[in-house]
């Protein structure tokens, strides 16, 4: 009679294999799992661009003229702090521009709107086009252009591919707003580097957003726009800041 064959009951081999195909897969499983994170995000981006792309509108005389008409219509109103931001919140938000808007609170009833476009490889790194408002009727018209040729121009290039984050902000011009910049910029860690400050603000302005972004000190790049004084000089404005704007944010 002849012994029947032993399986090969080793314990060790199982062992080693366990060592050795475990956390070779687990590493598999990891890259598999990041890959598959990676296309999704890819996937929403597409989406995102895609969407932004459907809500752009071209630079017009007639666009800019009716983001500045209900901008100057609210700014002759006692509650101009509280109707400018809600206005430019709704219009530069996800249904008619595409942009994730943000609105900071701050003092009585007052709010900074800022929106941009994630730079791709250094978002850290900001250009930002400012538009100032008050109660000033001296600057009533220059800050209602502005502010128009402002929204126009983010609603032609929404959604555009940027190295650096493309930043449109929109504030009361108060040293407390200007230092909620300063603070949010802070707190993301964040540096400004170019500054188009639109509607030719005073010189006491300019040097007060100097003085608080301490844009010398930081080395960023400041420009302030001239004011339009005609339809045709807000048209050509508008172009002009698109331009420079996505020289300076960099497009890939």
């Amino acid at each position: 009679m002849t012994d029947a064959t032993q399986p090969n009951a080793d314990p060790g081999r199982w062992i080693r294999f366990a060592l050795v195909m475990l956390p070779a897969g687990t590493i598999l499983l990891g890259i598999a799992s990041f890959g598959i994170w990676q296309w999704k995000k890819d996937q929403a981006a597409d989406r995102s661009f895609k969407y932004a792309m459907a809500l752009r509108r071209p630079i017009s005389v007639e666009g800019i003229q009716r983001h500045a008409g209900i901008v100057r219509e609210a700014l002759g109103k006692p509650d101009r702090f509280l109707s400018i931001p809600a206005y430019l919140e709704s219009t530069m938000g996800a249904e008619n521009m595409g942009y994730s808007v943000r609105r900071a609170r701050f003092g009585d009833d007052r709010s900074t709107i800022d929106a941009e476009l994630t730079g791709k490889k250094r978002p850290r790194e900001i250009v930002m086009a400012l538009a100032l408002y008050s109660d000033d009727a001296a600057r009533m018209e220059a800050s209602a252009q502005a502010i128009g040729g402002l929204l126009s121009t983010a609603h032609e290039i929404t959604g555009e591919a940027v190295m650096r984050s493309l930043r449109f902000a929109v504030i009361p011009d108060t040293e407390e707003a200007l230092q909620q910049i300063k603070d949010g910029l802070r707190r993301d860690d964040e540096r400004l580097m170019h500054l188009l400050v639109l509607g030719d603000p005073p010189a006491e302005t300019l040097n007060r957003i100097n003085a608080v972004l301490e844009t010398t000190a930081k080395g960023t790049h400041v420009v302030s726009r001239p004011a339009a004084t005609t339809p045709q000089d807000a048209l050509q404005s508008s172009h002009e800041l698109k331009a420079l704007l996505l020289h300076a944010a960099e497009r890939p």
